[in-house]
């Protein structure tokens, strides 16, 4: 199509532009960079970007630069000819096109990504200003795109006040753009994003911008500034002569749920800049196919946080932001000054652990040589993986992100060490204290039956005395009178022996009358395998309680007259684990119940003892040297685990149900009696349930539930 005074045609139809438009970027955010660096690539020293966002679904962007503007010619032969190489441009000089950060000429399709209709405004020194349209809100697809001259006055310029203090320049006025999707959030993070786009702290330029979120809110534009929370980093290597050093803080805290040594302050780490290979010279493969000889070096900085997590960053920077739109652990790769790779970590490959905490601003400019192929991807967003320059970059990158981790482990490892050491000493001061109470307990205990011995002894002598004159009659009397007489001088311990004799006679009596029954039957012949299995069961259960009275009795303060008893289960387990089974050599007993909790129930002592007993004597058969004892309320149910640190059960062992019947066993030289009767004891006795946890990888873990 031929060109007019009022009108400029472009050399792409409508179809091919949206198709490269939509293909080039992937958000809004980038599209506005790629506009903002055509400003920059203008000359410009400022750059301005004022967004209204009264109205989400229809937005309006402008962004407006003082750069040198476009006339007439350079719209028509350069503006509209897409794909035209910037750096092969005749008209301007080498050191400019050096400085250049565009390369292709198709960062102008950024506007028809955000918009169906745009204006361009243009002022130069030479012809002023003049005024563009590009509508493609009504157009056909293969229709050829054109810019339509139009009035200046026409155009409703909102931030017209900051455009016309600029005397030469470029302004790209953006209407209907849609950007229902962004809430407060996402435009915070576009801020920052923005800033991440260039490398601010080596441009000439001023990038500001100013959002407008609510009707008659005046225009008011901010800076650009990048928000790195330097102060997070404790470890930071940097080769540029900019003085990033003094940005970090010479001391950080770590994370700790301890809080002295989440406060303890801890070294920042420099790495010299001499320390790692960051540049040399190496032949490179032109597009032509031959082997260019030429220097290349990585500059820039990388650092590795201390913590990634929100609220722990913000203890050492409060400048550490994060939220679905920004990340700030990346390592961002820049050629000429722009942008290239938001996370080149990603071509890294790298899982180890805290390689997420890394972040960066690094320039390997030789990605972009005049000399050599263009290796950008279709989008511009990144490069081909497997060129040898990139292959070059991500093998000088390595050693810098190993060493950089392996110093964040190192740290981490110091303050885990420091935490095992202060629970160490706050458990060895919890055992100092429950010695002592113990010790003053023994010593007040020996103090009290010393002053009831003496008080029984009084007593005795004035009963004695009292009973003198009387001793002919208790003599003579009935044997009801002598029984009494006997009982009433007996004393504390010899009542509490007689209470443990009389269940020693019930069970033994029971004993007898299980083997006395198994023997008559077997001369009548008629004792079966099953009479022996059943009879073996009851007199092994008699057994153990009669071995529990005997062991608990004189110790444990629950009444062991009767068979039931009603009290605190967790705290009956405390008391027998702490002053029955650390007679246990071979294995050190400790029990848990943090919150303290109670469990009120009725219970039988001995069914107890029994299940503690049969679990220590495992234990000990399996070589464990530590048994733990867990309790918990969990939803009015006890929840009581018993782990110890032993070989635990057989491999070959499928089913640990099995286990649980008589005969059956986990040890190579147990009886299988112990977990038949626990099992035996929970669920008919107590109505709980019983079982082994088989996910447990070393050591050997029971449930029990109540």
């Amino acid at each position: 199509m031929q060109n007019t005074e009022n009108t400029i045609y472009f050399n792409f139809s409508y179809f091919a532009l949206k198709l490269l438009g939509k293909g080039l970027y992937s958000n809004h955010w980038t599209a506005i960079a790629e506009l903002v660096a055509n400003g920059l690539d203008a000359q410009a020293d400022s750059v301005k970007i004022y967004i209204n966002m009264t109205n989400k679904e229809h937005s309006v962007i402008e962004i407006m630069d003082n750069g040198t503007g476009m006339s007439y010619d350079d719209l028509a032969n350069k503006y509209v000819l897409i794909g035209k190489d910037k750096r092969t441009d005749d008209t301007v000089d080498d050191e400019l096109k050096q400085q250049f950060m565009g390369r292709k000429g198709i960062g102008k399709l950024a506007a028809l990504f955000l918009s169906n209709k745009y204006y361009l405004l243009s002022k130069t020194k030479e012809y002023g200003e003049a005024a563009w349209c590009l509508d493609a809100s009504n157009v056909n697809e293969s229709d050829i795109p054109h810019l339509d001259r139009c009035r200046l006055e026409e155009i409703n310029i909102e931030a017209k006040e900051d455009w016309e203090k600029f005397q030469t320049g470029t302004m790209i006025r953006l209407t209907n753009v849609n950007l229902i999707n962004f809430g407060v959030k996402s435009i915070e993070g576009f801020k920052a994003r923005l800033a991440d786009f260039y490398l601010l702290d080596q441009l000439k330029s001023r990038i500001e911008v100013a959002i407008v979120q609510n009707k008659d809110e005046n225009i008011k534009f901010s800076p650009v500034e990048k928000s790195i929370a330097f102060k997070n980093m404790c470890i930071f290597y940097n080769n540029t002569s900019i003085d990033f050093d003094s940005r970090l803080a010479d001391t950080i805290k770590m994370p700790s749920d301890i809080e002295e040594i989440a406060e303890k302050p801890r070294t920042v780490e420099k790495i010299p800049d001499d320390y790692f290979v960051v540049e040399g010279e190496r032949a490179f493969l032109n597009d032509k196919g031959e082997q260019l000889l030429l220097p290349y070096k990585i500059t820039g900085w990388i650092g590795i946080h201390t913590s990634i997590k929100k609220e722990d960053a913000n203890r050492n920077d409060e400048n550490f932001l994060k939220n679905k739109t920004y990340r700030p652990n990346q390592l961002r790769l820049y050629v000429r000054k722009k942008l290239a790779v938001e996370n080149f970590l990603d071509y890294i490959k790298n899982t180890q652990a805290f390689s997420n905490y890394i972040e960066g601003e690094i320039s390997f400019d030789i990605l972009d040589n005049n000399d050599l192929e263009d290796i950008a991807t279709s989008n511009r967003q990144g490069f081909v993986e497997d060129d040898e320059r990139i292959v070059l970059l991500v093998n000088l990158l390595k050693p810098i992100i190993n060493y950089l981790i392996r110093q964040r482990v190192k740290l981490g490892s110091v303050v885990n060490e420091e935490e095992k050491a202060y629970r160490d000493k706050i458990e060895e001061k919890l055992e100092e204290e429950k010695r002592a109470a113990l010790e003053q307990k023994e010593r007040e205990e020996q103090l009290r039956k010393k002053a009831e011995e003496k008080q029984r002894e009084e007593e005795r002598k004035r009963q004695e005395a009292e009973k003198q004159v009387d001793v002919l009659n208790v003599n003579l009397g009935s044997e009801k009178k002598r029984n009494e007489f006997l009982v009433d001088s007996l004393d504390e311990d010899q009542m509490g022996f007689a209470k443990r004799l009389h269940m020693l006679k019930i069970n033994t009596s029971t004993m007898s009358k299980v083997i006395k029954k198994q023997i008559m039957k077997m001369q009548r012949g008629k004792l079966t395998e099953e009479d022996i299995w059943d009879s073996l069961k009851t007199m092994s259960y008699l057994n153990m309680r009669m071995r529990a009275v005997l062991q608990y009795g004189a110790k444990a303060k629950f009444n062991t007259k009767e068979e039931f008893t009603t009290g605190d289960l967790f705290e009956f387990i405390k008391e027998y684990c702490e002053n029955i089974l650390k007679q246990y050599e071979d294995i050190r007993v400790r029990v848990e119940n943090s919150n303290k909790d109670k469990f009120i129930i009725k219970f039988v002592p001995q069914d107890i003892s029994i299940i503690l007993d049969n679990v220590v004597s495992n234990s000990i058969k399996a070589k464990a040297s530590n048994l733990l004892v867990i309790m918990k309320v969990v939803d009015e149910h006890a929840y009581i685990d018993i782990i110890d640190d032993g070989k635990g059960i057989n491999k070959s062992v499928t089913d640990t149900a099995e286990l649980f019947k008589f005969g059956k066993g986990y040890t190579d030289i147990g009886t299988g009696v112990g977990l038949y009767h626990i099992k035996d004891i929970v669920e008919n006795n107590m109505n709980g349930t019983v079982q082994i946890d088989n996910m447990v990888k070393k050591g050997f873990k029971l449930q029990i539930r109540i």
